[in-house]
C-alpha cells in the first residue's frame, strides 16, 4: 500500500522518506505462494482473522459485506476472500483485478520519494516474482535482500543473545533523512 502511494504520489508524496518490509510487491503471485506447502499454515490463520473480523461486522451491520455468515464461513482461501469481499468492497472487478491494479512491483520507478525496500529469501508469503529487478529500480529507492529473515522476523546476533536487526537497520536508514530536513 505504501509503495503504490508513493508511486501515485511522485514528487508530491507527503513523505520525506519510507520503509517498506516484506511488502508483497506482487499480489497474485504472493497469493499463490500462500496455497502452497508450509505457507498455508499463514493463509489459515490469516483467512481466520480476517473472516473474525468480516463475522464482527456483519453481526453489527447486517448486509454490510457483499456475502452472509454462511458464505463466509466457506470461503478457504485468501483469494476467496479477495474474490467476494476485498476486491468488491472497494470497487475491483474480482480478486485478480485487485492483484493486478494494487500490486506496487510494476509502479517502483515512478516513485520520487527515497525508499528503503527489505526482504528475505525464505519470506513465506514470497516468491521470486516480488524481486525487484535493480536495473529498473530509481536511485532513491535501496532495496536489501536478504537470505533470511521470514515475514518481518530479520533477527540477528545468536540463541543466547539474539538481535532484532529490522529496529536499527530502519532508524539508521531513516534518520539520514530526519537529519536532513532539520
Amino acid at each position: 500500500m505504501l509503495a503504490c502511494y508513493l508511486a501515485q504520489h511522485g514528487e508530491n508524496s507527503l513523505l520525506d522518506a519510507a520503509v517498506v518490509v516484506s511488502a508483497p510487491l506482487m499480489l497474485e503471485p504472493c497469493a499463490d505462494r500462500l496455497e502452497q506447502g508450509l505457507s498455508r499454515i499463514y493463509q489459515r490463520y490469516l483467512l481466520g482473522q480476517l473472516k473474525l473480523n468480516a463475522t464482527r461486522k456483519l453481526l453489527s451491520y447486517p448486509g454490510s459485506l457483499p456475502l452472509d455468515l454462511s458464505q463466509l464461513k466457506n470461503l478457504r482461501r485468501i483469494r476467496d476472500f479477495d474474490d467476494v469481499i476485498t476486491a468488491k468492497v472497494h470497487g475491483f472487478t474480482d480478486a485478480l483485478d485487485y492483484y493486478q491494479r494494487c500490486s506496487a512491483l510494476p509502479l517502483l520507478p515512478q516513485i520520487c520519494t527515497p525508499l528503503l525496500i527489505i526482504h528475505a529469501k525464505d519470506d513465506p508469503f514470497m516468491t521470486p516474482d516480488v524481486i525487484p529487478d535493480p536495473a529498473v529500480l530509481p536511485a532513491n529507492i535501496e532495496y536489501q535482500l536478504t537470505e533470511h529473515g521470514g515475514h518481518v522476523g530479520f533477527v540477528g546476533g545468536s540463541i543466547k543473545q539474539p538481535q532484532m536487526w529490522l529496529e536499527q537497520r530502519i532508524p539508521t536508514w531513516l534518520s539520514l533523512y530526519l537529519e536532513y530536513q532539520q
